[in-house]
C-alpha cells in the first residue's frame, strides 16, 4: 500500500506539473496572440496613415498632376474594386525607386480589361499616370553621405507657378571657404522625367562639408512640362539664390551650378545663356540676373543640332526650338567656364557630347576642362563621390585664389 500510495502520489504531482506547463503555455500563447493581434492593429492604422497621407499630398498636387480630374473625365466606374487595384498602385509608386512604368501599365491594363477606361482616353490616362508616378515615389540620394558640417535649411519656395511651388533645399557650411561664401546650385538628373532633389543631396552636403553653400532644387518635368519649361525653373533657382544672397550669406558673384545627365545639360544651358529673354521664364525675381560664374557638367547631352537631329524628331520640336534649348548653339565669349566629365563608354549620352561642348568654348577661347573616365558607361557618378570630388576642385579653383 505504501509503495501504491507514492505511486499515486507522483502520478499526481507529475499531472499536476503537466497543468501548471500548460497553463503556463496558454498564458504565453495569449500574450502572443494579444501581440500579433496589437502589432496587425498598429500596422493596419499605420498603412491607412501612410495612405491617407499621400492622397493628401496628391489633392495639394492636383493642380499640376491632375490625376482626379482625369480620373472623372477617363474612369466610367469608381467602384469598389477599382478603388482596391487603385490604392494597390498608389502603394506600389508610394514604395517604388525606380523602374515606375512595371506599376503603370499593369494599372492601365487592369482599368482597360475591366471596361472601365472610356474609349479615346488611354493616352491622356497614361500621361496623367506617369506624371503621378514621377512626382510622387520614393525617390532615393545618389549615394549615402552624411556630415555635422552644415547647416540645413529645408523646403524653401524658390518659384511659384498658377499650378505648382518649386522648393530647394539649402545647406550652408558651417567653416566656410570664404565669406561671402560661394554657392553651387545642383541640379539632378533622370532624363527630365524621373528623380526629385533629394536624389543629388549627398552632392550638396559634400559641397557644404567642404565650405560651400549648395543648393538642391526641384524642377517641372516631362511629361507635365516641356524641357524649356525646365531651363525656366532652373533660371529661376539662379535668381533665388542671387535675391537671397545677403539673407545668408552668400556671395552673389560667384554662383556655379553642377548637374548630371539632364541636369548637366541645364547647368550647360545656365553656363552658355547668361540673362537670355526667351529661357528666362516667370518663376520669380524678375530682373535679377540668372548669369552664373563657373558649371561642371557630368555626362552632359548638348544637342549638337549638326549632328543629332534626332532628338529634334524625337521631342517632336522644330529646329529653332532645338537650338534655343541646346548649349552647343549658345557657346560665346560670354560662357561660364566649365568642367565637363564623362565616361568613354557612355551608351546614354555619348562622349562625343562633351568633346563638342569642350571644342567650342576653345574655339571661343573661354576656359573649359574635359575629364574623361575610362570604360566607364553613364552612370559612373552612381553610388560613389569620385564626381563630385572633381567638381570641388573645380570649383575651388574658380571661386578661391
Amino acid at each position: 500500500n505504501k509503495y501504491k500510495k507514492n505511486w499515486e502520489l507522483d502520478k499526481l504531482t507529475k499531472f499536476l506539473k503537466i497543468m501548471n506547463l500548460l497553463d503556463v503555455m496558454r498564458v504565453m500563447i495569449g500574450k502572443i496572440l494579444s501581440l500579433m493581434l496589437f502589432s496587425l492593429l498598429f500596422f493596419t492604422c499605420q498603412k491607412h496613415s501612410v495612405y491617407n497621407e499621400f492622397i493628401k499630398r496628391l489633392q495639394e498636387e492636383e493642380p499640376y498632376i491632375g490625376f482626379f480630374a482625369t480620373e472623372k473625365k477617363c474612369i466610367s466606374d469608381v467602384n469598389e474594386r477599382y478603388l482596391k487595384e487603385r490604392r494597390k498602385f498608389f502603394f506600389q509608386i508610394m514604395r517604388c525607386k525606380e523602374d515606375l512604368e512595371k506599376f503603370i501599365e499593369p494599372f492601365i491594363e487592369f482599368c482597360k480589361s475591366n471596361h472601365l477606361l472610356k474609349e479615346n482616353c488611354e493616352n491622356e490616362w497614361e500621361k496623367v499616370l506617369t506624371i503621378l508616378s514621377y512626382e510622387m515615389y520614393a525617390n532615393k540620394p545618389i549615394f549615402e553621405y552624411s556630415t555635422d558640417r552644415a547647416i540645413e535649411h529645408r523646403n524653401l519656395v524658390f518659384a511659384q507657378y498658377p499650378n505648382k511651388k518649386l522648393k530647394l533645399d539649402l545647406f550652408l557650411p558651417k567653416h566656410p571657404i570664404d565669406k561671402p561664401v560661394p554657392c553651387i546650385i545642383c541640379i539632378h538628373g533622370g532624363g527630365w522625367h524621373v528623380n526629385r532633389r533629394i536624389w543629388f543631396e549627398p552632392f550638396a552636403k559634400y559641397l557644404a562639408a567642404n565650405g560651400f553653400a549648395a543648393v538642391t532644387i526641384d524642377y517641372r518635368k516631362l511629361p507635365a512640362v516641356k524641357i524649356i519649361d525646365c531651363v525656366h525653373d532652373c533660371k529661376a533657382a539662379v535668381r533665388w539664390v542671387r535675391a537671397n544672397a545677403g539673407k545668408y550669406g552668400i556671395d552673389a558673384n560667384r554662383i556655379g551650378a553642377l548637374g548630371a545627365s539632364a541636369g548637366a545639360h541645364l547647368v550647360a544651358l545656365l553656363a552658355t545663356t547668361p540673362n537670355l529673354p526667351e529661357l528666362e521664364g516667370n518663376g520669380g525675381n524678375p530682373g535679377i540676373s540668372s548669369e552664373i560664374q563657373a558649371a561642371v557638367g557630368i555626362a552632359t547631352p548638348v544637342f549638337n543640332s549638326e549632328k543629332n537631329d534626332w532628338i529634334r524628331k524625337e521631342m517632336g520640336i522644330s529646329a529653332d526650338e532645338l537650338k534655343l534649348i541646346s548649349p552647343y548653339e549658345h557657346v560665346s565669349a560670354q560662357s561660364a567656364p566649365i568642367l565637363l566629365i564623362h565616361g568613354t563608354a557612355d551608351k546614354t549620352v555619348d562622349s562625343q557630347n562633351s568633346q563638342d561642348l569642350y571644342d567650342k568654348y576653345k574655339a571661343y577661347g573661354v576656359h573649359a576642362e574635359l575629364k574623361w573616365i575610362p570604360d566607364e558607361d553613364h552612370g559612373f557618378y552612381e553610388g560613389n563621390d569620385r564626381a563630385i570630388k572633381l567638381a570641388t576642385r573645380f570649383f575651388k579653383k574658380q571661386f578661391i585664389h
